[in-house]
């Protein structure tokens, strides 16, 4: 018997898409929250959550990829960019074209009440809060899932007009049933047509992704931790490199795993075949081989698709997140500013979270206020307020508050660096304490950011102090302030391979004895949390890094000829951060090659030869 605080429905929505080839538009499983008072006639807005994770996952399916592996050279590649560019208008045009089988609709009802909902995965508590607010929450499992048709085929088209079916289905645009055989449509005749989408990663991409269709009805989005890009979440600079802490991860991986249709044995025989055929096919369009970018990541860039976007936008997202990164989030909202669409962003301490309830971010009225302005039509001032807000490393009661990202104010700075003639990284895993067995990556790291012998060859490290007044900067600073890293770290230098590839990575650190913050969530008695910080000083902390496959030194999607010790010029962007730097600590430039915590892991010895007067890296400084 249902004893929740809302009335529980479930609708089958017809999608214009047919993924398992059975000649008819896949219908997905929607489990509907309605406000009690809709039973009074009252229409409400709807809070959707499009969660392919819902449903339950393959657990034993998930097999990653090896990554002790060899980074295999190519012989140089005539691949032109617009080979490798998607056209979703064709695209749709055609998989929406085809003659299916036409679903009759044998009666029509407003209701479909079930007693109890099955046991959901991945949502948040916080919908409940918003139940009672006269708010519906909309929870959708999407194609492939449980008790769904299709097949799952994360971040393809496919995959996002079916989700973006669901709205149309609130806005009387398509059909849903009551179940998949007796053709009894359903009305969402309780909804007012305005509608929000917004949960954390997987989910809150699939926000971004259907709001890039410019569906009528979609008037803001509300993702956290979510990816505007997968390329950039599977790959980096032609190398496979997914989530740090998910090294092997890769696309196919997560679509077999989410693919909880297969719960069904009977249901699973009958499409099995055509499923490993469709899992063929993204395999190979997926391309580990090379790690480049291809008309298959195109089509999963959603950034191409900004223009597209009428709903406002407000983006959450942990500047510690090393899972979805913040090179997800920064592009995107930067695309946003850029086609003047509403906009919000709130950068916070955490890592891969929800922060409803972190002490002092006031997250849940602000999303409060957001929901009630864009979709009940409210004259808060809430879309007067920041864009920008930014919780301080140093203090967790501090949010720093601007009208854009980077605060205005910053300054590229140089990284100072004396050294000249050639440095030179040997890059050997093997000759590091990494150990393969034991997999401790804790301790690959501590000897690469602090090993300071002068036999160990495994990197170049350079260390600045930016508050005091020496190398390139002018500046001083007074007594107890500190400085504020805010934007994209680029590092550029001339180096020469003495083989036809390599990985190149770059990291920058802060130096310096302090009690960070950690992933740990302190539990406080008015129910908010508040981030945990080490019992002990730590000597160092990872500001940021990134990394390039070296054959891919002017573009992501084509291989380059390496000659062994000829000089090339190779560009390094780190991933976007913000952060605070206090006074007595250093900043340190580490160049090296294989990266154990997120790069392939090759057996294979390379001698990279840097020519360090032609190292320059740019600091984005907020002083």
């Amino acid at each position: 018997m249902n004893q929740k605080p809302y009335i529980i429905e479930k609708v089958y929505v017809e999608t214009p898409v047919d993924t398992d080839g059975d000649g008819k538009k896949d219908l997905i499983a929607v489990y509907l929250r309605l406000p009690k008072e809709v039973e009074e006639g009252k229409k409400v807005p709807a809070i959707y959550v499009a969660n392919p994770y819902m449903l339950t996952c393959n657990e034993d399916w998930y097999v990653p990829y090896n990554v002790d592996c060899e980074v295999k050279a190519f012989p140089a590649q005539d691949i032109k960019e617009e080979d490798i560019c998607f056209d979703y208008e064709a695209y749709e045009k055609k998989i929406t074209s085809t003659v299916f089988e036409e679903r009759p609709t044998m009666g029509c009802v407003e209701h479909a009440p079930i007693d109890a909902e099955p046991e959901f995965e991945c949502v948040c508590e916080a919908y409940e809060y918003f139940n009672e607010r006269g708010y519906a929450t909309v929870l959708c499992g999407g194609l492939g899932t449980r008790d769904s048709e299709g097949f799952t085929l994360t971040g393809s088209r496919e995959e996002v007009l079916a989700f973006k079916a669901v709205i149309d289905w609130l806005n009387g645009r398509c059909r849903a049933f009551t179940n998949k055989t007796d053709n009894i449509e359903i009305l969402a005749s309780w909804c007012t047509g305005n509608v929000a989408m917004t949960a954390k990663s997987y989910l809150g991409t699939m926000c971004i992704g259907v709001a890039t269709t410019g569906v009528e009805g979609l008037k803001t989005i509300i993702p956290e931790a979510a990816i505007s890009n997968w390329y950039a979440y599977y790959r980096t600079g032609g190398l496979n490199l997914p989530a740090i802490g998910w090294q092997g991860d890769d696309v196919n991986i997560l679509a077999k795993y989410c693919f909880s249709r297969a719960k069904d044995p009977e249901d699973y025989e009958s499409i099995k075949e055509a499923y490993a055929k469709a899992q063929d096919e993204m395999i190979q369009a997926q391309d580990r081989a090379t790690g480049n970018y291809n008309r298959f990541w195109d089509e999963r860039n959603y950034l191409n698709l900004v223009d597209k976007i009428k709903a406002s936008v407000f983006i959450v997202h942990g500047i510690n997140d090393w899972n979805v990164k913040t090179n997800q989030c920064i592009p995107f909202f930067e695309a946003l500013e850029k086609q003047g669409i509403p906009a919000k962003m709130m950068l916070h301490q955490g890592e891969h979270v929800y922060i409803h309830t972190l002490k002092d971010s006031n997250m849940l009225d602000i999303m409060y206020r957001w929901l009630e302005h864009y979709l009940k039509g409210v004259d808060n001032g809430i879309e007067k307020e920041p864009a920008v807000l930014v919780e301080s490393g140093s203090d967790q009661s501090v949010w720093m508050a601007s009208d854009t990202w980077p605060p205005k104010g910053w300054e590229a700075e140089t990284f100072p660096i004396s050294e000249t003639g050639e440095g030179m990284i040997v890059d050997d895993l093997s000759s590091t304490v990494y150990d393969r067995s034991a997999d401790n990556l804790g301790a690959w790291l501590d000897e690469l950011v602090l090993n300071d012998d002068a036999e160990y060859k495994n990197r170049m490290k350079y260390i600045w102090d930016p508050f005091a007044e020496k190398g390139t900067s002018a500046h001083t600073k007074e007594s107890g302030e500190n400085i504020r890293i805010s934007g994209t770290v680029k590092v550029s230098f001339d180096a020469a391979i003495d083989r036809e590839t390599a990985i190149l990575s770059a990291m920058l650190v802060d130096l310096g004895d302090a009690k960070r913050i950690t992933a740990e969530e302190i539990k406080h008695p008015d129910g908010t949390y508040s981030f945990g910080l080490e019992a002990e000083p730590s000597k160092y902390k990872v500001i940021s890094r990134g990394w390039i496959n070296a054959q891919n030194r002017s573009c992501i999607w084509k291989k380059e000829e390496i000659k062994p010790g000829v000089s090339y010029h190779y560009e390094i962007d780190m991933v976007p951060t913000d952060h605070v730097l206090d006074e007595g600590h250093e900043l340190a430039l580490i160049l090296y090659g294989i990266d154990a915590q997120a790069t392939q892991r090759p057996d294979t010895v390379t001698t990279i030869t840097v020519d360090q007067a032609s190292i320059h890296a740019m600091m984005p400084i907020v002083r």
